[in-house]
């Protein structure tokens, strides 16, 4: 076996407490393998505070699985150690009706979220959240390695005399109902399933043996100090052992509770059928999981295209700068392609992780580059090996305009979906005025109407009912700043995509440009710091044709640079927070119109048609 890829490397033979870490390292060295991943659905995983524990989640259940060190201790076969399983909800998951309610009460308040993350230090809280428990177990000379999963079928606790509210009006659990309702051992098994896989591949072999038993657990009463009983039914008690190596050089009590197991020697053996068919038989070998063809998908080493649409100053660079934070979590690379009209980007720069960005400016992705994006993206396939690609398209763009272009990317790429950003500010006025802006909501796979803190209730109803009428297939999310979890929008089954084409496909009907409405960008560069009220004042006396205003400033006032962002009127000054060498400049996006106001802020200015 090769322990040497996840036993700490300064640890002694008999250390029981480096012991625990052997899963938390397995799972680091199996995650190198992108495969695994999306075998197990791993979604990726967090130390605690202190290294008694950590969290992950996986794609078979929303809510967050948690690992705790209960025990380790040294014996004389070797080290030993055992580890606690919780799972926490979340609150709006139909599984926490069915935990106890001290697990409710815990998960509907402000604190659960950052609780959960450090639950390694909060034992008596978590304790309403514990499913299972792991054992593991080392031999001697490191010549086996066991893991066993101890878990109850399902718990059943029936509160006799009811649990009242705190007012005493009515029922919290009705009297003879159960309080908790749980199946347990259902609960754990896909964290177990790949803890067990990720060993496996870590150790580079498959398991020597298997064992199941059951034992069941008498009823009991209980009573609160207030004299309320609730009676805890029979339960069943499974034990499930796997070992690595030389099983018989770990004593029967390591691998499971009890010593009428029945032992299977392979997969080839008389097994259950869910044991037959688990992953951790076969990870040690992935390339021949892969000649077997049964996962062909997970084996799929194209990266997910994402496009990220929406009008000019929808808010997609915060969007972005989200949906990175969120996969890094996840142990995920993404690579951008970002495209801006004008000669000069401005996002890029904004942007977490640029060394994985390429940016396509000085045309449009739909017009002008569409052979570059092919080039894009296998520059960054071939340096960063990404396993998500957001093409971010510029606020003028028509996404089915990158029909042909994307369909002929399936060999290097596979599409995920079409996401929209909305302004809801501006959308009334944009909607009724461009047709590019509409044709970006009826391109959407998923849209998401961002700016919501702007706008009142009737105004907002009134956007959503002019979006769905463009667009009644795509699912909409409402949210402001752009803050809006990423899971809800692509943790699920990829969009089913028509063998012709892998957008909304109109063959025979031209799909307008930027161009074609008469959309202009016009760069200005400063090449001295400029006067920050005379900014202000150009700002607010720009025409209502210009839709769109970004750039990078130098002020007489501050030695920083600093980002200017300008939408339908409204405007904003941010510090850049890092290193800018070249000349300060500012990029109009809009239609002809007189830009003098700001042509007035510097001699230099030149224009480009987009």
């Amino acid at each position: 076996m090769n322990l040497s890829a996840i036993l700490p490397p300064s640890r002694t033979r008999t250390e029981a407490r480096a012991l625990p870490r052997t899963l938390a390292n397995s799972l680091l060295v199996a995650c190198q393998e992108r495969p695994f991943k999306r075998l197990t659905g791993w979604r990726g995983m967090a130390p605690c505070i202190g290294g008694r524990g950590w969290t992950c989640r996986l794609a078979a259940h929303p809510g967050i699985y948690g690992v705790s060190v209960t025990d380790a201790q040294d014996t004389a076969t070797g080290p030993t150690a055992r580890l606690t399983l919780h799972y926490f909800p979340t609150p709006d998951e139909d599984i926490l009706e069915r935990m106890p309610l001290a697990a409710v009460l815990a998960a509907t308040q402000p604190e659960y979220p950052a609780a959960v993350r450090e639950f390694a230090s909060w034992p008596d809280g978590a304790q309403c959240f514990a499913i299972a428990s792991v054992n593991l177990a080392l031999a001697d000379n490191d010549a086996a390695l066991g893991l066993s999963l101890m878990a109850v079928e399902h718990s059943r606790v029936i509160a006799e005399d009811g649990v009242p509210l705190p007012d005493g009006d009515g029922w919290l659990v009705a009297p003879g109902d159960a309080e908790v309702d749980l199946a347990e051992r259902e609960l754990a098994m896909p964290l177990f399933e790949t803890l067990a896989a990720a060993l496996s591949l870590s150790l580079g072999e498959r398991p020597t043996l298997f064992t199941r038993t059951e034992r069941m657990e008498p009823g009991r009463e209980t009573m609160t100090p207030d004299g309320r009983r609730f009676r805890t039914m029979d339960a069943t008690i499974v034990t499930d052992s796997i070992v690595w190596g030389d099983a018989t050089r770990l004593p029967a009590e390591d691998l499971c509770a009890d010593a009428r197991s029945i032992a299977h020697g392979g997969p080839d053996g008389e097994l259950p059928e869910d044991v037959h068919k688990a992953l951790w038989w076969t990870t040690h070998d992935l390339a021949a999981l892969e000649r077997a063809g049964e996962h062909a998908a997970a084996f799929d080493m194209r990266p997910r295209l994402v496009v990220l649409s929406g009008f000019l100053g929808a808010g997609k660079t915060t969007f972005l700068n989200q949906l990175l934070e969120y996969h890094a979590s996840r142990d995920e690379m993404v690579a951008i392609i970002q495209n801006e009209i004008g000669q000069t980007g401005v996002d890029g720069k904004l942007l977490e992780g640029d060394d994985s960005i390429v940016e396509l400016d000085e045309g449009c992705v739909c017009c002008t580059l569409a052979g570059s994006l092919a080039r894009g993206i296998e520059r960054l396939t071939a340096s960063f090996h990404p396993e998500v690609i957001v093409l971010e398209a510029t606020g003028l763009a028509n996404p089915f305009n990158l029909l042909d272009e994307i369909g002929a990317l399936r060999h290097l790429v596979r599409f995920d979906s079409v996401t929209t950003l909305v302004d809801a500010d501006n959308a009334a006025r944009i909607l009724d005025d461009c047709d590019i802006a509409r044709n970006q909501v009826r391109a959407a796979d998923i849209l998401v109407l961002n700016k919501c803190d702007l706008v009142d209730d009737a105004t907002r109803a009134a956007i959503i009912r002019r979006i769905r009428e463009l667009n009644a297939r795509a699912p909409l999310v409402e949210t402001s700043h752009a803050q809006v979890n990423p899971a809800l929008l692509y943790d699920t089954d990829p969009v089913q995509i028509a063998p012709s084409g892998l957008l909304p496909n109109m063959p025979e009907q031209h799909h307008g440009s930027h161009a074609d409405e008469g959309f202009i960008s016009t760069r200005f560069g400063f090449a001295a710091p400029l006067n920050r009220a005379r900014l202000v004042e150009a700002l607010v006396s720009c025409p209502p044709e210009v839709f769109r205003i970004k750039g990078i400033l130098r002020f007489a006032d501050s030695e920083e640079p600093e980002v200017l962002q300008y939408v339908g009127g409204r405007f904003e000054l941010s510090r850049l927070g890092g290193a800018f060498d070249d000349e300060p400049f500012l990029v109009a996006i809009g239609r002809p119109c007189d830009l003098s106001v700001l042509s007035a802020l510097s001699d230099t200015c030149e224009g480009d048609a987009a």
